[in-house]
């Protein structure tokens, strides 16, 4: 039987994507190649594996039972390469993190510190990323192992998500705005005031979100210009362009002369969460997991 495992991979990523050609792009092949894997991989099992509907590309019953048991043939096979590096050099692989520096800035040193002393050999190389698409092609495309990102990702049954902690959401007004004058905001005070912020190649239900649209009197938020960084976010606030709602973390880390920064008391908190691919077999990323919930309780329980 010639079943190799870059099959199960073709067929775990069309599964994920509902598409060849998205697959394509997770998997940094062609379209026309994704299909061949998958028509190699029915013949292999002798039965359709895939089936095309307008909704997109879904699995059989069998393709379910194929890509079930080919994630953890998946799984063990990274497994076996992480123990067998660890066996060779008496070291862990490094673990890569991607990080904004404005969400992890108050406890990730104090993670990394805790880490060193529970396993010294242990190492963290951070990744820097924007938005969250940069955070999520980081994981898939495997050059991070892991990702400290603001939820919600959208439905994505790629990652195992760790939800962490709870931030009160800020908005940061343009000078001489009518609200500065507050010392807090509610969701209906920003009626007709542009939102600035990324939106390009992010899920609709994450844009919502973030973007707190529809408000809760059934109106829509007015989308201000697009700005992938704070520091953009930043300056077209500070130009007039709108008002920007990011995390209380935001609020210490970017100090700004000209902007007027205040607590949005009626909406959802923002939740920050270590994310990994739900198949990853690096050891290092549960003893992270748990220096950061250990590092976060003290300020939790406050």
């Amino acid at each position: 039987m010639d079943l190799s495992l870059r099959l199960l991979q073709a067929l775990e990523a069309v599964a994920a994507e509902g598409s060849m050609t998205r697959a394509a792009g997770v998997l940094n092949l062609t379209q026309q190649a994704v299909s061949g894997q998958i028509r190699q991989l029915e013949r292999v099992i002798g039965t359709p594996l895939v089936e095309r509907r307008s909704t997109g590309i879904e699995l059989t019953p069998a393709g379910e039972v194929v890509r079930k048991q080919g994630s953890a043939l998946l799984s063990a096979a990274r497994v076996m390469v992480t123990e067998a590096r660890l066996t060779a050099t008496g070291r862990p692989e490094p673990v890569r993190v991607v990080f904004k520096a404005q969400s992890t800035a108050h406890f990730m040193p104090a993670v990394e510190a805790a880490m060193r002393l529970e396993a010294p050999e242990a190492e963290i190389r951070p990744i820097a990323a924007h938005t969250l698409p940069d955070e999520l092609d980081a994981l898939v495309e495997g050059r991070a192992d892991a990702a400290f990102l603001w939820l919600p990702i959208g439905d994505d049954p790629r990652f195992t998500v760790h939800p962490l902690l709870d931030e009160e959401r800020w908005v940061a007004l343009p000078p001489g705005h009518p609200l500065e004058s507050r010392t807090e905001l509610r969701i209906a005070d920003l009626a007709g005031v542009p939102v600035v912020g990324a939106r390009d190649g992010m899920p609709r239900a994450v844009v919502d979100f973030w973007f707190i649209d529809p408000r809760p009197d059934g109106s829509h938020a007015v989308l201000g210009p697009q700005a992938r960084t704070p520091e953009e976010c930043l300056h077209l606030v500070a130009a007039g362009h709108g008002c920007w709602i990011a995390p209380a973390s935001t609020v210490t880390y970017f100090a700004h002369p000209r902007l007027t920064w205040l607590p949005l008391v009626d909406a959802e908190p923002n939740t920050l969460a270590l994310i990994w691919p739900r198949h990853s077999a690096n050891p290092m990323l549960h003893l992270l997991l748990d220096q950061t919930r250990r590092t976060l309780l003290p300020a939790a329980t406050n």
